[in-house]
């Protein structure tokens, strides 16, 4: 997809798992051929003491926050790597605002303090699967900063990282299944906020993007995953004052037909 795990972050991964080719992943996570792996009993219980976080850190130099809730902080397998991702943002924010700040004084130019700020939530659960999104904004200097989401899966058996595109068969597969229905709906968001009829130019603000362009995330009933989300960063579908777009489809017959058939129950049908 767009920009796989924390692609607006410093650090673009959480831990080594989150670095692996989609393929090795998911054989690591034990979800290629087999059944979701049992894990241990230490690992999968949730130890709700003191599971969320909030970090807000403000110098000269830097603005820093990360939190995430109590979900997701009480699997302590996950837990353990959302500290780690926090401490190290929070240790390449250091050392790139302190690089920027003794750049701007040898120039004699002014330093804008560098910011960045990440917030995990779930989005969706199963019995097999928790949907996370990890909200991000960042600032390192120029007119405006950046912000966006990017989505990750967390199996439950194998307490293993997946891009929510492995469960489905190819990514062409899922544009195929999709037709002309997330178009459709930004269209009808871009005309909105656009006041007015869509262009008919190659501009790259009128054309749909692709997939590949795009953030999947799966939302859930709580029990199946019963509705795709599609983000659009700002740039992506609209220039940056147009702000980012987010399409929700609900999941039918032929979204789950392109879903890998190990993972089908996990839809809604």
């Amino acid at each position: 997809m767009a920009g796989g795990f924390a692609k607006l972050l410093i650090a673009t991964c959480i831990g080594l798992a989150a670095c692996t080719s989609p393929e090795e992943l998911e054989q690591e996570a034990g979800v290629d051929e087999e059944e979701t792996g049992e894990t241990s009993a230490e690992a999968a219980v949730p130890d709700t003491d003191g599971a969320a976080r909030e970090i807000s850190e403000e110098t000269d130099l830097y603005a820093f926050s990360f939190s995430y809730p109590e979900t997701l902080g009480a699997i302590p397998a996950l837990k353990d790597r959302l500290d780690e991702q926090a401490n190290r943002e929070e240790a390449d924010l250091q050392r790139a605002a302190r690089d920027a700040s003794r750049e701007a004084r040898e120039e004699g130019f002014p330093y804008n303090r560098f910011m960045v700020t990440i917030e995990w939530r779930l989005a969706g659960k199963t019995e097999d699967w928790l949907s996370l999104v990890e909200n991000g904004a960042t600032y390192f200097g120029g007119a405006h900063g950046n912000y966006g989401l990017s989505s990750v899966l967390w199996n439950v058996g194998s307490q293993r990282l997946l891009e929510p595109i492995m469960l489905f068969e190819s990514e062409e597969a899922l544009a195929e299944a999709l037709g002309t229905r997330f178009c459709d709906a930004l269209d009808a968001q871009r005309m909105a906020r656009r006041g007015g009829e869509l262009g008919d130019s190659d501009d790259m603000f009128d054309r749909c993007p692709g997939l590949e362009e795009l953030e999947l995330v799966l939302l859930s009933n709580g029990e199946k995953f019963d509705r795709l989300m599609l983000y659009a960063a700002p740039y992506v579908a609209g220039p940056y004052a147009e702000g980012d777009y987010q399409v929700e489809l609900s999941v039918d017959d032929a979204i789950r037909g392109a879903v890998k058939a190990r993972y089908r129950e996990d839809f809604i049908s």
